[in-house]
């Protein structure tokens, strides 16, 4: 189990993230707590369109909030008045890294890979110029990348070859917090479990913080400590990854359901589920809940704790021993 006391990494806050609409305005986040610490592994999941990619571009410092405080190694760049100096930019940008779904558009096409990851080291001065050459190759060898890669194109690359690239290159700056948002949703199935024992073994080597997000459960229930469960912009349950068999929130139970059924039909995301103009009364996934009654129409729930580490919103589910 990890331990508590551990620093936050990552701290988000009564996160709200809104976009102006023909008519209104499409909440795209609402109210979301989320606490990476170090060494941890938090994964995000949910169907496309639930919001967490843009949880993730929020915490990168890529997208603004509209409410809310973002916390990257105890410092403030998200709520009013936590403008960060030049510098503290500048060391935000090292402490965080992106590992995005498609590598092809972190690269450019017109660049050989040598170049491409020189870059850090000569851009943050990480060690001397003598020293380069050894430090790339070391991280090739951690990614399983024969140093031959250096001397070839993006489009000369694999998928799978061009993605690890690009994860060399996120590590050479040693950042506190590894975020990859989809990192392996692009690539051959068979690629795909590559990357992913790379990532898990690189994050047990280095300790780092890593935020994962992903819309496959079975996938991120093989190395995250915690899962956090996301619909319609809000967090409807958060729990251990060893605990995912024991989820019992009815749209968890039904992404757990739909992994366990071969053929299952992909589940549906509208945009009308966004309520964009105006929020829906009551719980989000009220249409689609196979459990409803009329007081789920009436109000809404916060997260509330059904077992010690394991919170969930639902008013149909029972707290123990209340």
């Amino acid at each position: 189990m990890l331990d508590m006391e551990r620093p936050a990494v990552l701290q988000l806050e009564q996160v709200v993230k809104k976009y102006p609409v023909s008519g209104g305005e499409l909440t795209a986040v609402n109210g979301v707590n989320i606490t990476v610490r170090q060494g941890e592994t938090v994964a995000v999941v949910g169907e496309s369109g639930c919001g967490k990619s843009t949880v993730v571009r929020m915490a990168a410092g890529i997208e603004s909030v509209t409410a809310g405080s973002i916390r990257v190694m105890g410092k403030e760049i998200a709520s009013p008045g936590g403008h960060l100096a030049r510098q503290q930019w500048k060391q935000l940008r090292r402490d965080v890294q992106l590992v995005l779904q498609n590598p092809s558009g972190a690269v450019s096409p017109r660049m050989q890979m040598d170049r491409f990851m020189r870059e850090p080291f000569v851009n943050w001065r990480l060690c001397s110029r003598q020293q380069i050459d050894s430090s790339i190759r070391e991280l090739l060898k951690q990614v399983e990348l024969d140093a031959t890669v250096l001397d070839k194109f993006p489009h000369q690359l694999s998928g799978g070859e061009l993605q690890r690239m690009v994860i060399a290159r996120a590590l050479a700056v040693s950042p506190s917090l590894l975020i990859c948002d989809e990192p392996t949703s692009a690539l051959d199935v068979s690629v795909q479990a590559q990357v992913t024992a790379l990532l898990r073994r690189l994050h047990q080597e280095r300790g780092m913080a890593m935020l994962f997000v992903s819309h496959d459960l079975a996938l991120v229930s093989q190395f995250a400590d915690r899962v956090v469960v996301m619909y319609c912009g809000q967090i409807v349950e958060e729990l251990p990854a060893s605990l995912l068999g024991q989820a019992v929130h009815p749209y968890t139970k039904e992404l757990l359901d739909a992994v366990s059924q071969i053929g299952k039909a992909k589940l549906p995301v509208t945009y009308d589920s966004f309520s964009s103009v105006s929020q829906q009364q009551g719980c989000s996934f009220l249409d689609r809940c196979p459990v409803s009654s009329s007081v789920c129409k009436r109000a809404s729930v916060p997260l509330r704790e059904y077992h010690p580490g394991h919170w969930v919103s639902c008013l149909k589910v029972n707290l123990p021993g209340r």
